[in-house]
């Protein structure tokens, strides 16, 4: 039996072409692979007014909207307080605290993340007296007293160096160093661990590099809100349109021969508007040629508010900010902006736990030196209290419940008279109760716990 085969076919090369996966209505035109408005759009490079400072400044200085996206988050970032751990004196632990506020570490660090997010990027070096700025630091060889504060820069007053990190680490590929060309200090060069970065938008690798290793402003994403949304513009189309909300319109009987005519034709039309103006109030009567014509054109607001609204909520959707936060505006209807305020101050721990945190755990370990004069212990560490503030009444609840959760480990002997004073102490940071028990107090309760127990029913000194 014979059998035929049928011939192979050809293999048929695979050519590299344009995919148009997703939904298509080739009938209605719809769908991003067919002939519509839609699938005509695309994003092209923007203005990118990061790199306009005389441009931001303005906006920084003239709107307020801008200064608010800009200052809020700063002030949010550097206000939280901290919660030191590790095997600290407490009077060290208070003394470093204040020390961390009386060198105005909080000011500057502000003034440094305004400026970051304002121009992409800022410094704030360190100033450590008798050391040479262009040495990497050396913590260990910082003295008692010698820590002067904190210089904060923004990305334009320093150069950063050609020259590259090529340490392993996650400044890998960094400038090694930084030029100042500000008003107070020029050429001066600084090592990269003397100073503070802080940039604004983070942006990937070749779009970094472009940028001179900073970031880009946070008004470049929300600038066409504020141009074409236009808060400002809006706020103030709205003020001019009330300046129009009531027109009167008088026609004149042959108006244009007295226009063409002038002089005293003219003159006396200017004299029969300006008795009109003094004689029209509430109760007077306007005066008019029999055959001249008289009319009134009033207009509502109607929507207005809900525009500005729309707005503003365009503009918290771009700067990530909530209104409640952004423009100190009350909730409406039956919200009560909480639920957004929490997610606003979550994002917010985030970005501290990511920026902020080396920043002060550099500066937590030259202020030990600088005031305490000795090295940080090994276990030292610290967290970020939430920046959401209870109410009085939470407060309240909060008291009682810690007093009544330490009352019970205390009774039932699973935590000393001392231990319970110390817990009752450090919720306090919370709940604000409590705050009155001092170092002082603990300790006595240490020497209480560890004096002997005498047995029931002996008196004091009979063995």
């Amino acid at each position: 039996m014979i059998r035929h085969t049928r011939p192979r076919p050809a293999t048929v090369p695979i050519r590299a072409g344009r995919t148009r996966d997703g939904f298509d209505n080739f009938a209605a035109r719809l769908g991003l692979g067919q002939d519509n408005l839609l699938a005509r759009s695309n994003y092209t490079p923007g203005k990118y007014v990061t790199r306009n400072r005389d441009e931001l400044l303005d906006m920084y200085r003239t709107s307020w909207i801008v200064g608010r996206m800009v200052d809020v988050v700063a002030e949010d970032m550097v206000r939280s307080h901290f919660d030191i751990q590790g095997a600290l004196v407490q009077g060290d632990v208070s003394a470093l605290l204040k020390t961390y506020r009386a060198c105005g570490v909080p000011g500057r660090l502000t003034d440094a993340v305004k400026w970051g997010r304002l121009y992409g990027g800022a410094l704030a070096v360190m100033l450590i007296d008798g050391q040479d700025m262009t040495t990497p630091l050396d913590i260990a060889t910082i003295g008692r007293g010698s820590f002067k504060g904190l210089f904060v820069l923004d990305r334009h007053e320093v150069s950063p160096s050609y020259e590259k990190i090529k340490e392993l680490g996650p400044m890998l590929g960094y400038p090694l160093y930084y030029t100042i060309n500000s008003d107070t200090q020029t050429g001066l060069r600084v090592h990269h661990t003397r100073c503070l970065r802080f940039s604004g938008v983070d942006l990937p690798g070749i779009a970094r590099r472009d940028n001179q290793y900073w970031g880009d402003s946070v008004v470049d994403r929300a600038y066409d809100r504020i141009l074409a949304l236009a808060l400002d513009s809006a706020t103030h189309g709205a003020a001019n349109l009330m300046h129009k909300s009531f027109l009167r319109v008088i026609g004149v009987d042959r108006y244009r021969e007295i226009l063409a005519a002038g002089g005293k034709a003219e003159a006396a039309l200017h004299k029969m508007f300006a008795l009109i103006r003094m004689l029209q109030s509430n109760e007077g009567i306007t005066l008019l040629d029999k055959n001249d014509s008289f009319e009134t054109h009033g207009w509502t607001f109607a929507g207005i508010y809900e525009a500005l609204q729309a707005f503003s909520e365009q503009i918290a959707g771009a700067t990530a900010i909530p209104l409640v936060r952004l423009l100190g505006q009350s909730p409406k209807g039956f919200s009560s902006g909480e639920s957004d305020l929490r997610t606003y101050y979550d994002t917010v721990m985030t970005q501290l736990e990511d920026d902020k945190r080396p920043v002060d755990t550099v500066l937590f370990n030259v202020l030990a030196r600088h005031h305490l004069g000795c090295a940080l212990p090994e276990d030292f560490g610290f967290e970020y209290q939430s920046l959401y503030m209870p109410t009085e009444l939470e407060k309240s609840q909060i008291g009682t419940s810690d007093a009544q959760n330490v009352a019970g480990l205390h009774g039932a002997g699973i935590t000393t008279k001392a231990q319970s004073l110390a817990a009752l102490k450090d919720s306090s940071r919370v709940s604000g109760r409590f705050s009155g028990i001092t170092d002082a107090d603990i300790e006595a309760a240490k020497q209480e716990d560890a004096a002997p127990t005498l047995p029931e029913g002996m008196p004091d000194g009979s063995f």
